[in-house]
């Protein structure tokens, strides 16, 4: 489905719900961007899900009913965008609009040429409402359709009106679905009879009308029987065609382009008021013997020109080898016959010489020598701009999609520099030191559990854990060039951020063989000095592995509180700041290579999670005097909730 109807959906849930809600709506469907582009395709599922997540987020009302709002949404969005004057002049009665949508969908596709239009046809009507028949490739959309119905009723005709639907039936790969609409339909039965007694009058004696004085006015007109045969044809479309498409299968020589329907008699019955688009599926006679172009047999003729009419150019659109026809099929009951009566579409004098047309073939009656003289008709118009636009459209399309691609690296890089959350503070436009922290609210469940979030307006943090990890290369590096330093340094950088994927903290900074990172900012977790810890233990672990033992990290950590927050203009980075991180740093200095070495207070912290740690003793640490420091070893095995004996 194309963007538009999204578009609306999304700008009356707004309206409907709020923003708060309705972006919680969009984010159970599963939608990626709460903007949609006009003109782009998407999936038809997307409808389904927000329905969904509309019953299931507001706890009211199933799938269905937001299905019929989100068909009000689309009229009330082309109201609200002045697109409704066309559907406003569609028909005088309610049921006159409706015998036009299939029309009017055949216009719409000149500027949305991807449409899967839908067919609609009025099977019965009378005083009371009428019978609505629908048909679709498309599944799931009848309630759609019914909230579209509903909201034209009462804008476009102030009435009230009442949708059921009698059946639904899936038919190859369409789904008809048959809708009763009841309202006041008694201003289109009175003017369906008053027509009926325009035609009441005496009739001409039979011997003095003939179908051939009908197609004198339409030679390119022709007569089908129900059993689906050409019983006659206009002087034009036999010299065209030869006289053996008389009393031959219709679909022999022709291709219904529209209405999108299989050919039987009933279908010509229920579509007597669609325009019908035929085509020849062979190149007429006369274009390849009366006017004995060579280079028209090696080359298909196209439709359409953006050629000057007296131009020898070939057209330049799309191709068509047929004659195109293009009219309205029109039951006669007495006779029990349909006339397919129209003309053909013809663009300017080169596609009239290439079809082996000349004026004089051409009715007087009707605009079709008039519109071959100027050189155009109002469809070729539209077709040169449908190209045209969908050249735009997939322009767009390929732009839209390579920005999207664009942006998701951009998003990827920043939120490697940045915690995710703050950089969407900053996107805000909000100044970088008064950004406020984000902390996790704890629930009563158990320790670590998030719930939510709050903002705190103060730029400190009580309790966070910081880790320093050097990288200890082995002796034989020593003396090796910077490149080959750089490429070994990396792989092991590459080792410790796939490491720190499995954990709840977040990595500050790299200077030169010095590895930061911190847990609880900048979103605070009650369990960040474990997070961390787990993560330290880990990270020997698998440098060791990676290298087989050649190289090595000595890791320091301590406890205590920070200040935060994002410094720099050119290269901003999240930084922190305090004695703990200068703490921290002094247990990476005077620790070993292989062990995490711990302040005492850190210390403390993991024994309530179960860490085992050992006593070093007291070291003397710069700037900080005599400090007690532990090793950290390990976690302890969870002990078994049975005893056996």
């Amino acid at each position: 489905m194309y963007g538009m109807l999204l578009e609306s959906i999304m700008y009356f849930g707004r309206l409907e719900y709020g923003e708060i809600v309705w972006e919680k709506i969009r984010e159970d469907a599963g939608c990626k961007t709460a903007d949609f582009n006009t003109h782009q395709i998407y999936s038809d599922s997307i409808f389904l899900q927000m329905a969904t997540s509309c019953s299931n987020v507001l706890g009211k009302g199933d799938v269905n009913d937001y299905m019929r709002f989100f068909g009000r949404c689309f009229v009330r969005y082309c109201s609200h965008y002045h697109y409704d004057k066309m559907l406003r002049v569609t028909g005088r009665h309610f049921c006159q609009f409706l015998r036009e949508m299939d029309n009017l969908h055949s216009q719409m596709r000149f500027g949305f040429p991807k449409m899967k239009s839908p067919s609609m046809v009025v099977t019965e009507y009378n005083r009371e409402g009428a019978l609505l028949q629908y048909r679709s490739s498309r599944t799931g959309l009848s309630h759609y359709l019914m909230g579209q119905l509903l909201q034209i009723a009462n804008d476009f005709f102030d009435m009230p009106l009442n949708v059921e639907i009698i059946s639904e039936e899936s038919e190859a790969r369409t789904q008809c679905t048959t809708f009763r609409l009841d309202f006041d339909n008694g201003g289109f039965v009175d003017e369906m009879v008053q027509k009926r007694r325009g035609f009441d009058r005496e009739p001409l004696p039979s011997d003095s009308f003939e179908l051939g004085t009908l197609f004198h006015q339409f030679p390119f007109g022709m007569v089908l029987g129900p059993e689906l045969r050409i019983r006659y044809g206009g002087e034009k479309i036999l010299m065209l065609l030869g006289m053996d498409v008389i009393g031959s299968p219709f679909t022999q020589h022709f291709i219904i382009q529209k209405p999108h329907t299989l050919l039987s008699w009933e279908a010509i019955i229920m579509f007597q008021n669609v325009v019908w688009e035929v085509e020849s599926k062979n190149l007429p006679f006369n274009a390849t013997t009366a006017n004995s172009l060579d280079a028209f047999r090696e080359k298909p003729p196209r439709r359409g020109s953006s050629q000057a009419p007296w131009s020898t150019d070939r057209s330049s659109l799309s191709s068509s080898r047929g004659l195109l026809l293009k009219g309205q099929m029109y039951i006669v009951k007495e006779l029990n016959i349909a006339l397919f009566l129209c003309m053909p579409l013809l663009n300017n004098l080169v596609e009239m010489r290439e079809m082996g047309l000349f004026l004089n073939d051409l009715s007087m009656h009707d605009l079709s020598r008039e519109m071959v003289l100027a050189g155009w008709q109002h469809c070729s118009r539209l077709q040169i701009m449908y190209n045209r636009a969908e050249e735009y459209s997939t322009k767009l399309e390929d732009s839209h999609k390579k920005n999207e691609e664009a942006k998701a690296k951009g998003d990827e890089l920043l939120y490697s520099m940045l915690p995710r959350k703050v950089a969407d503070i900053l996107r805000q436009g909000n100044d970088p030191y008064e950004i406020c922290q984000v902390r996790s609210v704890t629930s009563s469940a158990g320790r670590g559990s998030l719930l939510g979030y709050h903002v705190q307006t103060n730029k400190t943090f009580e309790e966070v854990t910081v880790l320093f990890a050097e990288v200890s290369l082995a002796e034989e590096c020593v003396g090796m060039g910077a490149m080959d330093y750089l490429k070994i340094i990396n792989g092991l950088y590459n080792v410790l951020d796939n490491t720190l994927e499995k954990y709840f903290v977040f990595k500050v900074e790299t200077v030169g063989g010095v590895y930061m990172v911190v847990g609880g900012a900048p979103e605070h977790r009650a369990d960040h000095c474990s997070q961390v810890a787990s993560l330290a233990l880990q990270m020997i672990e698998e440098v060791a592995r990676s290298t087989s033992g050649s190289h090595g990290l000595r890791i320091g950590m301590h406890l205590g509180p920070v200040a935060a927050g994002v410094v720099g203009l050119k290269l901003p980075r999240y930084c922190l700041f305090g004695d703990t991180v200068n703490t921290a740093s002094r247990m990476q200095t005077n620790g070993q290579v292989g062990r995490v070495h711990i302040s005492e207070k850190c210390a403390k912290e993991l024994e309530k999670f179960d860490f085992i740690t050992t006593f070093r003793g007291k070291i003397q640490i710069k700037g900080k005097g005599e400090m007690n420091t532990y090793w950290l070893e390990g976690k302890a095995e969870p002990k078994s909730k049975f005893s056996w004996k």
